[in-house]
């Protein structure tokens, strides 16, 4: 979940009716806090659950009886009719011997790409470079996926393969406080292939 969940908040009401979110946190207050605003704010599209992605996300995906059409790992998953969009700028944790906390790995990417559908999309950004380039690498090993830069000409890209916008058109709270700090967010969208 994008912090407090108002990023995935502002998708929902952008689209109602058209998507539907489900963002994931691992702490049950926030979650519960962003019920609230929900609830306050009158959306029908949109739902958090106290979870932990890295070993619910599976469970909860292939239970869900839409098409799976876009990922952003570590907040929103949307779906029934349209791909889905998020952020990440998840928790780095620097030390290696943390890196298994780290939110993507390697059974969570399996279980992203086995339920996406052709055409869907999964979306990673990051304002730490090596959590970026560990995303980047997770993916890029998948062969059913392609980075939309090779798709589409249009997605600009720097000369390492980073897009250069945000392609959800809304930044997330944590984007808008790296960039004041004048950090770079690496951003990749992947699309999945028949």
């Amino acid at each position: 979940m994008p912090g407090s969940g108002r990023f995935l908040m502002w998708l929902a009401k952008r689209t109602p009716k058209v998507r539907n979110y489900l963002g994931l946190e691992i702490r049950q207050r926030l979650v519960k806090r962003a019920e609230l605003w929900v609830k306050d704010l009158a959306l029908d599209n949109i739902h958090f659950l106290f979870a932990n992605a890295t070993i619910s996300f599976k469970q909860l995906v292939e239970s869900y009886p839409g098409p799976l059409q876009g990922i952003a790992p570590f907040t929103p998953l949307s779906s029934p009719h349209q791909a889905l969009q998020g952020k990440n700028c998840p928790d780095p944790h620097f030390k290696k011997r943390h890196h298994k906390r780290r939110v993507l790995q390697k059974p969570l990417v399996g279980a992203i790409v086995d339920n996406l559908v052709a055409g869907g999309q999964v979306f990673v950004q990051s304002d730490v470079l090596e959590v970026a380039l560990d995303m980047r690498n997770q993916f890029d090993e998948v062969d059913s996926l392609k980075h939309v830069d090779a798709l589409d000409p249009a997605m600009l890209c720097d000369s390492e393969g980073w897009l250069l916008s945000n392609p959800m058109g809304i930044r997330t709270e944590r984007e808008i406080h790296a960039e004041l700090e004048g950090s770079k967010i690496y951003r990749r969208l992947y699309q999945k292939q028949m």
